[in-house]
């Protein structure tokens, strides 16, 4: 069985079952399989062969995920790519994984031009919109003379499927190949864990260049005949209008868009459909997963996971009330453990209550960081992944995640987590959002600094020192030192905060170095 296979057996089982929505249209399974299978033969007539390698710089698009599909019918592997890089970062991703084709969208096309010239090894660009230009070949005129019936590759379970590349928040991007094995088992892992069904319909509206939307979500519809509707990315209003007018059964959301879904008039829409939620990437404060609760009646969970692993820990608010704030316990078929961070000593399994490092091992690991071999080794020590998460288990064996390892500000000789501060100013009424950093201090290292998104103009820096300081949760060194309102918590494309981007602004704030 292969990822291909599992969207021809969908059109075979289900073949007038709605597969596709977007932006009015819609298709059946047996329409979408059609179409990738026109798209496999062009692809294969235009000298595409098994495990070559083809980039995608898209929104959310129909075309997007007919292309992925046909090239994994083929064993051909899709390289999705984050579309808010820059030129030269595009540039990178093609040529370190030897891209044969590039499929591009014409809105990022200033993401393009200015590198396609000299691209390493891609051949041709295959274009997604109405004005190509020069040698660039229309999407649907490329797939057209392909035919509809199958390619018939033979594609084993432990090809490589997908090549995605990670966010190289600690140096160049690093391509993280998955195998058509470790992705059926990952899809399958949500359908168990979540309770997908076959007549759910899900909202896609994060990027299906990240695996929370694509092998999280996308794959296993696509293996249980659910609906997939797709937008091009997250808008408030989009996304509750085409909840209610599509039904959406299930629907994800990074913290930030949870927080202003919850602050919605839901007066105004029909949400009753919904009955499945989660989360990920970073801290959901208390009060606002109470308020999911009420929205999502069979399933609302914190899931953690990683573009090496895929999903490794659930945690069901509903079954479990409470454990707020822990990532859960492992999934199906993952082992999880909280090991000593500065060993390599994967049996060093540290006791309830003390921090260490998350490592997992199981079926839906990656195969190795491509052209890395020495990383690969590093990070899949002894046959468990090393997330670089801090970690912190309880006496359930629910495991809180702490964030990055590198995140952790010491300060005085103390390590602090950020996401303890976090959590506690989540539950000041006046704080919007919130994010805690480490800027370089004569006298502490570092110390704790609060970038904090205020509800209203009123909200003062010695108001949440006072909170702060009254809370029996935090121990005194951890409370920030300084507050800085801003406007808008910097994120990365997948919605986790980005602390990079946090310190430099913050840093270029400052009149003259901490004390």
């Amino acid at each position: 069985m292969n990822l291909g296979a599992s969207l021809y057996q969908a059109a075979i089982r289900w073949p007038n079952k709605t597969a596709l929505v977007f932006e009015g249209q819609r298709w059946t399974y047996v329409a979408f399989n059609r179409l990738v299978n026109k798209a496999a033969h062009a692809f294969r007539a235009h000298g595409v062969t098994h495990g070559d390698r083809v980039g995608f710089l898209t929104p959310n698009l129909p075309e997007q995920v007919i292309g992925y599909y046909a090239l994994l019918k083929l064993g051909t592997i899709p390289v999705p790519i984050n579309y808010r890089l820059a030129a030269n970062e595009v540039k990178y991703i093609l040529d370190d994984c030897a891209a044969r084709l590039l499929v591009f969208e014409d809105a990022l096309r200033s993401q393009i031009d200015p590198v396609a010239a000299d691209l390493a090894s891609v051949e041709r660009l295959i274009y997604i919109g109405d004005t190509p230009a020069g040698n660039e070949l229309p999407f649907d005129q490329f797939i057209n003379p392909g035919a509809e019936d199958e390619p018939h590759a033979q594609v084993l379970p432990d090809d490589s499927a997908f090549i995605m590349y990670t966010s190289g928040t600690t140096g160049p991007p690093k391509g993280v190949v998955r195998t058509h094995r470790a992705e059926l088992l990952g899809a399958m892992a949500m359908v168990i864990e979540c309770g997908f069904r076959h007549g759910d319909i899900v909202l896609a509206n994060s990027p299906l260049f990240h695996i929370g939307q694509l092998q999280l979500q996308f794959i296993p519809f696509v293996q249980i005949g659910g609906t997939n509707v797709l937008t091009r990315g997250f808008d408030i209003e989009e996304t509750l209008t085409t909840c209610a007018t599509e039904q959406v059964t299930v629907l994800h959301g990074v913290p930030t868009q949870l927080v202003m879904l919850m602050d919605a008039d839901f007066k105004r829409y029909d949400l009753s459909a919904l009955r499945i939620g989660f989360f990920g990437g970073q801290t959901l404060a208390d009060d606002v997963v109470r308020r999911c609760l009420s929205v999502f009646p069979a399933f609302f969970a914190n899931l953690y996971g990683s573009t090496e692993a895929l999903l490794v820990t659930a945690c069901d608010y509903r079954r479990h009330p409470g454990k707020l704030g822990s990532a859960g316990q492992a999934v199906i078929n993952m082992d999880v453990r909280v090991v000593a961070p500065e060993t390599n000593d994967v049996t060093a399994v540290l006791s309830p209550g003390e921090v260490g490092e998350l490592i997992t091992r199981g079926p839906t690991l990656m195969r190795e960081y491509w052209g890395l071999p020495e990383k690969t080794q590093t990070a899949l020590a002894q046959g468990w992944y090393r997330t670089g998460d801090a970690a912190v288990p309880d006496d359930d064996g629910f495991v809180t995640v702490l964030g990055r390892l590198d995140h952790t500000i010491k300060s005085g000789g103390e390590n602090i987590h950020p996401s303890e501060v976090e959590n506690l100013l989540f539950e000041h009424p006046e704080v919007a959002d919130a994010a805690v950093v480490g800027l370089p201090s004569r006298r502490w290292g570092q110390m704790v600094v609060a970038a904090v998104v205020s509800r209203h103009a009123g909200l003062s820096a010695e108001a949440l020192d006072q909170f702060c300081q009254a809370s029996a949760q935090l121990a005194s060194f951890k409370r920030p030192r300084r507050y800085v309102f801003i406007d808008e918590i910097p994120a990365s494309p997948t919605g986790k905060v980005d602390r990079a981007q946090l310190v430099e602004r913050l840093t270029a704030q400052l009149e003259a170095p901490l004390e």
